[in-house]
């Protein structure tokens, strides 16, 4: 599934994905201003935009309720990046989101942990050096809210990660 701002998208990139925006735009703004697309996994390889710009996949406004039931990295991604792809159960009567796992490369993140883990690094360390500093995944007050930390919590293993990362580097260079 892919999610997307309406005005998240570019007229010059995407001219008929404008137009065609456009044109519901008033449905839209009723509500979210999120659209929402099913697709299947194919879509995976492709940028949120290239599956926005699928005409035969249909595009159907995103509910209040559906926007409200996506947990706060999902939401955080959406309002940062203008659009989110995801894996998901969707309940179209009450209008909600389950079982959600983003479709970003997992496989390589996963893998950095376990180098910085096996390093120097803590766990909280490592996984708050990854997210916030070298994805960019979300800023320190939006990693701090969704692990329900505080800012300085995410600083401080931020920080103390940057150390020892800078510190394994200099051991490199002297070697």
């Amino acid at each position: 599934m892919t999610i997307f701002k309406t005005g998240s998208v570019d007229r010059d990139n995407y001219p008929k994905l404008a137009e065609h925006l456009l044109e519901g735009r008033t449905q839209l703004a009723a509500e979210t201003g999120y659209l929402m697309k099913f697709g299947d996994v194919s879509h995976r390889g492709l940028t949120p935009f290239d599956v926005a710009s699928l005409h035969d996949v249909p595009a159907y406004p995103l509910p209040e309720a559906a926007l409200k039931s996506l947990p706060a990295h999902v939401r955080a991604d959406l309002e940062r990046n203008g659009a989110v792809q995801l894996f998901a159960t969707y309940d179209r009567e009450n209008h909600e989101f389950e079982d959600i796992a983003l479709a970003w490369e997992e496989q390589d993140f996963l893998e950095r942990l376990a180098e910085l883990v096996a390093g120097d690094c803590s766990l909280h360390e490592a996984v708050d050096w990854t997210v916030v500093e070298e994805a960019n995944r979300y800023t320190v007050a939006q990693w701090a809210d969704i692990r329900g930390v505080t800012e300085d919590a995410v600083r401080s293993n931020v920080n103390s990660a940057r150390e020892k990362l800078l510190a394994e580097e200099d051991r490199e260079s002297l070697e």
